[in-house]
């Protein structure tokens, strides 16, 4: 016979089940079962009757929600509501513009793919609004109520352009946030291939040039930028014309990048510009030095002094632990009417790396080379003229330094042609001992260190890294649409220049429990934490299913991300969840 008893231990009351049998005639307990305290039983009561859950749908936390909460931490949403008002009802400027830029990041892709990739993000939950909110027509709609300056004409008044307005309070708002170092900013430009007609009238910014992208004559798009070497984040850009060359729009980058320190009321004098080669400094010496900006720039391997660029190594300083591969010397230069300090940088790693590169391109350049040659040779092979034949090696050839490392001759037999050819052994010796890993820099700043100088502008190549994904479409996507206006394509800009922000600011945070974390990795990572809603069926008849919100199981790194980039605020309390 089983009965439940009660048994006091430490004051407080447990219980058992007990099996009492007569033994010899007398009732005896011959076997008992602990339950334990009330609680646990109850516990243990609701465990066994709890109902099961008939439906979960995952949804994508990590990376579009810890953007969402880099745009409130770093003030980017309160910067860009206090240019554009948001309505009474109805997503906000600010909320297309972010979702733009979270969009590149993420999943990039055609704007009418942005409604439905929201619907699968925490970002539905966390605003409210419904899919239909952003499709591609209210996109269209939003951007085009963005008041954009043209290119300003003779006599036309002067209308607030509202992306310029958006960029000053931006900076503000993360200087105010100690976001902006004041001590550096990386300087430089790029080209981004279009798929925009050549006929289409609305579009002037674009123009026809040549393309690393593609190898062709497709239209182009010049953006240049200032970022803060320190923490990444876009403090200046601006969309020009690609037939500006890079030299040409330094002039007028300058003026920007001052105008918009003095309205931030950041000191000129105290701000480094890191410029690249392609700027030409030699020629916009005049500007740099009426900018009052201090600056450090590359120069062209063959506007540096040759005594000092081929400078033996084992005559260099080295650098120290934090660059051991690094090794430098200082010197002046009699150069545009006074003495300019060059700085001679030499790394171990970039040597070997642009050996590796150059010998994989010449690899590929004798094989294209072997097989024209080979096909020149078949008794079948069409006749053509020294000078179609020569153009074909031309293209073969064409990537610098690969011209000057092979040598080839071109000899006629009859109607055919014998192609022969050689790596020219010698100046690829010469390029490996005095050419490769070597960078010489000019600078104003003549109180800084040889060190100091090669240190910061290792930032600028650091953040080149994510340019270069830019325009391959990897950590943010660029790939405008084929029919984009001046004004889109300015709007296009901005928003991916606010996801580099966003994307650098998070990368910068999880540095701090994570150093060797790169941008890469840390997208990757955030990608696999998902937001799991587990929808339990309605108890009572007509009631909505009970849905519980919890988060996807997670490593400990990502747990420590989670935390760190506040992405586990973004989930409810379970409790609170279990108890409505």
């Amino acid at each position: 016979m089983a009965s439940l008893i009660k048994k006091i231990k430490g004051g407080k009351p447990y219980y058992y089940i007990a099996v009492s049998k007569r033994v010899n005639g007398k009732p005896r307990i011959v076997h008992q079962t602990y339950l334990g305290s009330v609680d646990r039983i109850l516990a243990t009561f609701q465990q066994k009757t709890a109902p099961v859950p008939d439906r979960a749908d995952a949804f994508d936390l990590g990376l579009s929600g810890a953007l969402w909460q880099a745009a409130q931490d770093s003030g980017a949403h309160v910067a860009l509501d206090a240019v554009w008002t948001p309505p009474h009802q109805g997503p906000a400027v600010s909320h297309y513009l972010l979702l733009a830029a979270f969009h590149r990041i993420c999943n990039p892709g055609a704007q009418t793919t942005v409604a439905d990739w929201y619907e699968g993000t925490i970002l539905r939950r966390l605003w409210g609004f419904t899919p239909d909110c952003f499709s591609a027509q209210a996109f269209w709609d939003c951007f085009d109520s963005i008041n954009v300056v043209p290119v300003p004409q003779l006599g036309e008044p002067e209308v607030p352009d509202e992306l310029l307005a958006a960029q000053d309070r931006l900076l503000q708002a993360f200087q105010d946030r100690k976001l902006v170092s004041q001590r550096a900013l990386a300087y430089d430009t790029i080209n981004f291939h279009t798929r925009i007609d050549s006929g289409y009238e609305s579009n002037t910014l674009t123009q026809p040039r040549r393309n690393r992208q593609q190898g062709s004559n497709l239209r182009q798009l010049g953006l240049c930028y200032a970022l803060d070497a320190t923490h990444g984040l876009s403090l200046m850009h601006h969309v020009y014309p690609s037939n500006v060359t890079d030299g040409g729009e330094l002039p007028e980058a300058l003026e920007r990048i001052a105008g918009r320190l003095d309205r931030a009321s950041i000191p000129r004098p105290v701000v480094t510009l890191i410029i690249d080669e392609d700027a030409d400094v030699l020629t916009n010496m005049l500007a740099l030095e009426r900018s009052g900006l201090g600056w450090i720039a590359s120069l062209p391997w063959d506007q540096a002094p040759p005594r000092f660029r081929q400078r033996p190594v084992d005559e260099l300083d080295a650098v120290g632990a934090a660059q051991p591969d690094v090794r430098v010397a200082s010197e002046t230069f009699p150069m545009q009417g006074r003495e300019r300090r060059c700085v001679l940088r030499h790394s171990e790693i970039d040597a070997a790396e642009q050996l590796r590169d150059v010998s994989g391109a010449l690899d590929e350049a004798l094989a294209n080379l072997h097989g024209l040659a080979l096909e020149l040779a078949r008794p079948q092979s069409p006749q053509s003229s020294e000078e179609s034949v020569r153009e074909q090696a031309r293209k073969v050839l064409e990537h610098d330094p690969i011209p000057d490392l092979v040598r080839y001759e071109l000899t006629a037999r009859g109607d055919a042609w014998d192609l022969n050819f050689q790596t020219d052994l010698n100046t690829l010796n010469g390029l490996i001992g005095e050419r490769f890993g070597r960078t010489v820099l000019m600078t104003n700043q003549d109180d800084w260190s040889a060190a100091q100088v090669v240190e910061a502008f290792g930032r600028q190549q650091h953040l080149e890294r994510v340019f270069t994904s830019l325009r391959e479409g990897g950590l943010v996507g660029w790939s405008p649409d084929s029919r984009w206006t001046d004004s889109k394509l300015k709007v296009h800009a901005f928003y991916c220049m606010l996801g580099v922000s966003l994307l650098h600011y998070l990368h910068r945070k999880a540095q701090a429990d994570w150093p060797e974390l790169t941008p890469e990795e840390l997208c990757e990572e955030l990608r696999q934490v998902k937001q799991i809603d587990v929808r339990f069926p309605s108890d009572r008849k007509g009631a909505k299913p009970r849905v519980v919100t919890v988060m996807s199981s997670q490593s400990p790194e990502q747990k420590a991300l989670a935390e760190a980039l506040k992405i586990d605020q973004l989930i409810p309390d379970p409790a609170t969840q279990i108890a409505g």
